[in-house]
């Protein structure tokens, strides 16, 4: 008799045991988890805006030398008309052929402009310079990273017109400048030649899950 109330107390002893082991084995797990919520909930958000946006449909991107001339010095390239707001720089080789084009204003035009050189301050003998140039989409818009966070250009994405149509395309590869980085309370500047639909009306920026939209202009 006594022997069996002993054998019982033992199996109620270890049952309790047990439930005690797996009482605190739930509670450290409710605990990690609850840990790891405060952690998350702690880390800083994301947040950015895009300033504005503008399209230039007839934006000169690319001017070609054709000939070089001669008897050049460095100087500025226009648009024969004066219009369209067209401009760029070149440099000249030891015969005075240009060879290096800069363009600092690409303008915006209907069909590809006619570039020449701009004679002021150009020897009177330079001579026989010619140009071609060609037009397409290009994109100027402003970006501020507005939250207190430092975002990698390469893990931020551009898309036109929410996408449907076009792959993404990386902030990285078409800010301006070298950094790799988008500092908070930086704002950045977007120079994008975009040679694909006729026209767009939209551009997002998508990054670590937040999206921000514009009308192009």
């Amino acid at each position: 008799m006594g022997g069996s109330v002993g054998i019982g107390a033992l199996i109620v002893g270890t049952s309790l045991m047990l439930v005690f082991a797996l009482a605190v084995q739930s509670l450290d797990s409710r605990m990690e988890t609850s840990l790891e919520v405060i952690e998350d909930a702690g880390e800083p958000i994301p947040s950015f805006q895009i300033d504005d946006a503008t399209l230039w449909e007839g934006a000169v991107l690319t001017v070609t030398v054709t000939s070089n001339g001669s008897g050049y010095q460095d100087g500025t390239l226009i648009e024969q008309s004066g219009s369209g707001g067209f401009l760029g720089t070149f440099t000249v080789d030891a015969a005075g052929g240009i060879e290096n084009v800069i363009i600092t204003n690409r303008g915006n035009y209907s069909s590809p402009p006619t570039i020449i050189v701009d004679t002021s301050g150009q020897p009177l003998t330079s001579t026989g310079a010619t140009f071609s140039s060609d037009i397409g989409n290009f994109i100027y818009s402003n970006l501020t990273n507005t939250g207190p966070v430092t975002i990698k250009n390469r893990e931020a994405w551009l898309f036109l017109d929410g996408g449907t149509s076009e792959e993404p395309t990386n902030l990285g590869s078409v800010t301006s400048g070298i950094t790799t980085h988008w500092y908070p309370g930086e704002t950045i500047q977007i120079q994008w030649a975009e040679d694909g639909a006729t026209t767009y009306d939209r551009i997002s920026l998508t990054s670590s899950g937040l999206t921000m939209v514009n009308t192009l202009a």
